[in-house]
């Protein structure tokens, strides 16, 4: 191991495979057995295999089982004895559940109320709304059914008869104030459909639900809204709408409306927000005239950070020192504008200060993508160095607590929500140290999600074993070989992605260890002469890396070798790269391009994936410099119509 990358450990580490224990392993298969049996309704042949397996990690969730396939014949006598014993453990709240569905089907409201505790399921919240309402608790109920109300979501059926209830408690005019509420929440969340329909329930909103349905007329509708709470509602849902179009126009009609209706300080802060957001998209040759007309006094630090990055793409250094002298104290302290303060210093005096470099030093000591830069400018090595102070006595207690001994279990027989679940349940009880040990038993296990994630909560910033581990080496180190692509850049790419859980499912549908959508990975599959992919092969490692690979390679060749360009597009897609190097009219450094890039999210993913490339670089002894020299400037020159031609 390099220089760069010094570890200072205190103990050998255990060996990261999980050995085999004949021992567990029988009991992991007439466990298996065991649940078969249950399965096919053979409880007497299950409950024979029972006393093989009481000092098994999932004797609970075997126990668990049985009283499920009995419930309508277990007492509550018995209810309570697995309950006392396992409280709020993930079996207790799941028998909790079962009872509490069987209370329900017997109508046995009082008891249901006893068994209830707070949920997170919406239908369990209703169903104990409707009960306090059975047994004459109908304060108690209204209040219940009134939070579940407040959503901009539909709600599920075991809600109608509970809303109806409450509903009928309150004066016409509250339930129309009621629909009112709630359509505000849904289109404020952009449930549209949702929205149409609460309206249809308050007298009055047909113009309001008419522009809803057609933004533009509000230009010529808006001025005739009487200036009341629901006017201002409705004219701020449809502004931010109407930005995204004809910018200009709509900024010109937000003022008239202010004149008009008398929106709220909280309203124009969100419209002039959403403004903002939408100028700088559109990176108009007007955004710099608005932003500084819109927020002349610096009160808004978004504004504020947004006149600096524009002040970087201009070049004027001036400008960059005398706008971050504006910004709020704590963010004066964040990494991104010491490094700017410092920058806007050296290209401002022609050479680097004494206090310039020590405060670039400062910088440099710590460890990320400004710091790496730091030390670029300083021709330093990055701060690469990892400590790491790993108790074995710890790890072996750690090991035999009783939550991370089942969440094992079931991790290794393949249940991963509820394995982590038992995880996120043991790591309440621990204290930092004990959960860096249960960071460490995961990556010996080869739960290298559980590894990172269990390292964060602990704050173990500088353990860069557990935060950075490299699993399903020959897979990566394949596929960076054929597809010509670095490797540290496929590592890094798969640990922002999904921190390396195989079956990582984001909100949006991308899957897998590099998070493809399925329709990126069918037409990546066929280009690659492939079958068109099952949900199952997104999930499979060695499938998801390939394809995840593939689709890398294919980005970096479009945009004519650069890796920044390249993750830029892997994460907000190539379309939207292409266009804003289509809008550029001369180049610029990349570390000011990735600021000025217009995406939140992209940006910091940018950053996080150079960074994390120049750790991986590290560990796996490669390359490491943080910026290729042929990435050091981008322009339209970069685009792929450019490179085309």
């Amino acid at each position: 191991m390099n220089r760069f990358f010094t570890l200072l450990v205190v103990l050998a580490i255990q060996a990261t495979t999980v050995i085999a224990d004949p021992a567990t392993d029988n009991s992991r298969r007439l466990y298996r057995e065991a649940l078969t049996e249950i399965s096919r309704g053979r409880i007497a042949n299950a409950e024979k295999l029972t006393p093989q397996l009481s000092n098994y990690a999932l004797y609970p969730y075997l126990e668990l089982e049985l009283l499920k396939a009995q419930i309508n014949q277990v007492s509550q006598q018995t209810i309570d004895v697995y309950l006392q014993q396992y409280g709020d453990t993930i079996t207790g709240q799941r028998i909790r559940l079962t009872w509490l569905n069987k209370l329900l089907r017997n109508r046995n409201w009082t008891l249901y109320t006893q068994y209830y505790q707070k949920s997170s399921s919406i239908q369990n919240r209703c169903h104990y709304a409707h009960a306090l309402r059975q047994i004459g608790k109908q304060s108690e109920a209204n209040v219940a059914v009134s939070e579940l109300w407040s959503t901009p979501y539909s709600l599920p059926k075991e809600c109608d008869t509970p809303i109806k209830e409450w509903l009928s408690t309150l004066s016409p005019a509250q339930t129309e104030q009621q629909y009112w509420h709630r359509a505000n929440l849904a289109l404020s969340s952009g449930q549209t459909d949702m929205a149409f329909y609460l309206l249809s329930k308050v007298k009055g909103s047909d113009t309001y639900v008419e522009i809803l349905r057609n933004p533009n007329l509000l230009f010529s509708k808006g001025l005739t809204l009487s200036p009341n709470d629901r006017s201002r509602d409705i004219a701020v849902h449809t502004l931010k709408r109407l930005a995204k179009g004809d910018f200009e126009r709509t900024n010109t009609l937000w003022q008239q409306l202010d004149r008009q209706l008398k929106f709220t300080p909280s309203q124009n802060y969100a419209l002039r927000d959403s403004m903002a957001r939408q100028i700088i998209a559109s990176d108009a040759d007007y955004t710099r005239d608005w932003v500084m007309a819109t927020d002349p006094n610096y009160e808004d630090p978004y504004l504020t950070e947004w006149r600096i990055r524009l002040a970087l793409k201009d070049g004027d250094w001036a400008a960059v020192q005398h706008i971050a002298q504006f910004l709020p104290e704590d963010k004066k302290q964040k990494a991104d504008w010491r490094y700017w303060a410092a920058r806007a210093d050296i290209e401002l005096r022609g050479e680097l200060t004494v206090s310039t470099q020590l405060a670039l030093q400062k910088l440099a000591a710590e460890r990320g993508y400004y710091s790496f830069l730091a030390a670029d400018i300083l021709n330093e090595d990055y701060q690469l160095s990892a400590s790491r102070t790993l108790d074995p006595a710890l790890i072996s207690e750690v090991e035999q607590h009783s939550a991370i001994a089942r969440a094992r279990e079931l991790y290794l027989l393949g249940d991963t929500g509820t394995s982590n679940l038992e995880w996120a349940y043991a790591m309440r009880s621990l204290n930092k140290a004990e959960q860096v040990a249960a960071a460490q038993l995961a990556l010996n296990w080869g739960w290298h999600y559980q590894s990172i994630m269990t390292a964060l909560k602990a704050d173990a910033w500088d353990d860069l074993e557990l935060r950075f581990p490299t699993p399903h080496q020959d897979n990566f180190r394949k596929v960076a070989k054929r597809e010509k692509i670095q490797l540290k850049w496929i590592y890094a790419i798969a640990r922002q992605e999904s921190a390396f859980a195989p079956a990582a499912n984001s909100p949006v549908g991308a899957r897998g260890l590099m998070q493809l959508m399925p329709g990126t990975a069918k037409l990546v599959a066929k280009q690659m002469g492939l079958p068109s992919p099952k949900t199952e092969d997104l999930l499979t490692p060695e499938k998801n890396i390939a394809m995840g690979g593939f689709y890398l390679g294919q980005l970096l060749e479009q945009f004519g070798g650069n890796r920044i360009l390249a993750t830029a597009a892997y994460n907000a897609g190539p379309g939207r790269i292409e266009r804003v190097l289509l809008r550029q009219t001369k180049d610029m450094p990349a570390d000011i391009w990735i600021e000025n890039l217009p995406y939140g999210e992209t940006r910091e993913y940018i950053k996080n994936v150079l960074a994390f490339s120049v750790i991986y670089a590290a560990k796996l002894d490669l390359e490491r410099p943080l910026l290729a020299r042929e990435e050091r400037q981008i322009g339209p020159k970069n685009s792929a119509t450019a490179l085309k031609n």
